[in-house]
């Protein structure tokens, strides 16, 4: 009768720790997903210009998922938008400046995409992919790590000239927004090795103090 009692109690005591971290890991995946099934129908403009360029200046997909990659690009008409740029500073009132820019600016310039919760591809400032009679054009490839909202923020990279003196300049282009859809699959391929090692440590841990106190008590 003991030992049956002495294995019941075992098995509580493994069952219990075990189905706790079942539940601390995959709680949270659960409600992001949730979550993101709420908040799809309630998406606004995933594309926010920053400074006034047509939004079809950069191209995005309609819809992403966890993990997997796709292709970002941004086609700027870089000469006539050094052009624009140029009137607004020249027309500027005395003391004002337009996002910080003095100077006149070059249509040589460089792109950056940023954003938590991402891998890219080509980081940093970078030169065009390609660049013919002022259209230039930037190419990444990024991948979600995260479900949910996420977003990308492009910057410009800008050189300048005030006189003699040389200077860069980095402004905001625009802001894209994700809603990303969870990957159940590849989020317990990537977890699964860790789940399984914390669940043996679990296990461990309470299979030896069970059996402390089974050798205390003789």
């Amino acid at each position: 009768m003991r030992d049956s009692d002495s294995q019941s109690g075992l098995n509580i005591n493994l069952i219990v720790p075990v189905a706790l971290l079942a539940v601390l890991l995959i709680v949270p995946f659960s409600i992001n997903s949730l979550l993101h099934l709420f908040t799809v129908k309630r998406q606004a403009t995933p594309l926010v210009m920053k400074i006034p360029v047509d939004n079809n200046a950069i191209s995005i997909p309609s819809s992403a998922k966890q993990y997997e990659s796709f292709e970002v690009s941004l086609n700027l008409e870089t000469q006539q938008f050094a052009k624009f740029i140029n009137e607004i500073v020249a027309n500027a009132s005395e003391g004002t400046s337009y996002q910080g820019i003095v100077g006149r600016v070059s249509e040589n310039m460089k792109a950056e995409i940023a954003g938590e919760s991402w891998l890219i591809d080509r980081e940093h400032a970078q030169e065009p992919v390609s660049s013919y009679q002022g259209l230039s054009n930037w190419r990444w490839r990024v991948t979600p790590e995260s479900s949910g909202k996420q977003e990308l923020m492009f910057y410009l990279h800008l050189s300048t000239q005030d006189g003699t003196r040389l200077d860069s300049k980095v402004i905001d282009l625009a802001e894209a927004s994700f809603l990303v859809e969870a990957n159940w699959s590849e989020w317990f391929k990537r977890k699964g090795l860790w789940i399984a090692i914390s669940i043996f440590i679990v296990v461990a841990i309470t299979f030896q103090r069970r059996r402390y106190r089974s050798e205390s008590r003789h």
